[in-house]
């Protein structure tokens, strides 16, 4: 099977490994990929594009909080997946980045795998990405 290009994602982590393995999944998801390892890259990559549909951003950023670059990206892009990946599985933390606007709260390293199961099946069933939370537990709604 050829996989067409199904939109442009981009992947904000400063570290390298990171990045690297999730710009991998998106691509083999059919994504033309963007990566960036700080907040006023993954601005200046996401602005770069001609639509931005899907972005994972990593919570601890060189530059600036992964919430900040959320909101700006929410309300540059607001029908982009937006994905808050951390290592941090805090409930406060989930309710801060649902509010700034994030569609997915994934746990690292745990959520990697079921992200890429639902975002190969994009066309299939979009809500399947909006207010998710995955992590060690498996993938589950947000309740708020």
């Amino acid at each position: 099977m050829i996989a067409t290009n199904i939109g442009y994602a981009m992947v904000v982590d400063d570290e390298p490994a990171n990045r690297e393995f999730a710009e991998r999944l998106l691509q083999m998801a059919a994504f033309t990929v963007k990566g960036a390892s700080t907040g006023a890259e993954a601005l200046a990559a996401a602005r770069s594009v001609p639509k931005l549909t899907l972005a994972l951003i990593d919570m601890e950023l060189p530059d600036a909080s992964g919430l900040a670059v959320i909101r700006t990206l929410r309300v540059e892009n607001p029908n982009a997946i937006l994905i808050m990946a951390t290592m941090h599985d805090d409930r406060a933390l989930m309710a801060r980045a649902f509010e700034s606007g994030c569609d997915v709260f994934l746990v690292k390293p745990h959520g990697f795998m079921e992200l890429f199961r639902r975002i190969k099946d994009w066309d299939l069933n979009v809500a399947s990405l909006q207010k998710l939370i995955i992590d060690q537990y498996g993938p589950r709604p947000y309740r708020g």
